[in-house]
């Protein structure tokens, strides 16, 4: 996948009717790109009907959709497979814990070998836990 920041992205155009909703059906994601001032986003992908097909959002929708991806994903493995338990799970190569700028707060970074990371704030109870299940284990 690639990502870039140089063009600008053009807004979507104001919503004024009630429209149906078009279905773009996507086979492959093939790219992404950033705004260059980090305003908007667009993601790029194959259509099934042969054509490219974008979709840009503002950047607020990152939060939201970050959110939300794990929890389909999840939704989508228990249907398809009939098993409520089953999760994307990804093998951690590094763990790095960092104080954040609240001294009371720690940050932990997972990240993977192909470059996903996910960080997540903990506190001096929650890392003390982590560190003493650790060694339980």
């Amino acid at each position: 996948m690639n990502s870039t920041a140089d063009k600008p992205l053009s807004p979507a155009a104001p919503h004024t009717t009630a429209a149906p909703a078009q279905d773009l059906i996507g086979e492959e994601l093939i790219a992404y790109e950033v705004d260059g001032d980090g305003s908007r986003f667009r993601m790029t992908f194959n259509c099934a009907n042969g054509k490219p097909g974008s979709l840009s959002l503002p950047t607020e929708c990152l939060h939201a959709l970050i959110m939300t991806l794990p929890r389909m994903m999840t939704q989508a493995l228990s249907s398809r497979y009939g098993d409520d338990s089953l999760r994307l799970v990804y093998p951690a190569e590094a763990v790095r814990i960092e104080r954040s700028p609240d001294p009371s707060t720690f940050i932990m970074t997972l990240v993977t070998s192909d470059g996903f990371a996910v960080s997540f704030s903990l506190s001096r109870q929650q890392v003390c836990a982590l560190s003493e299940s650790g060694m339980n284990a």
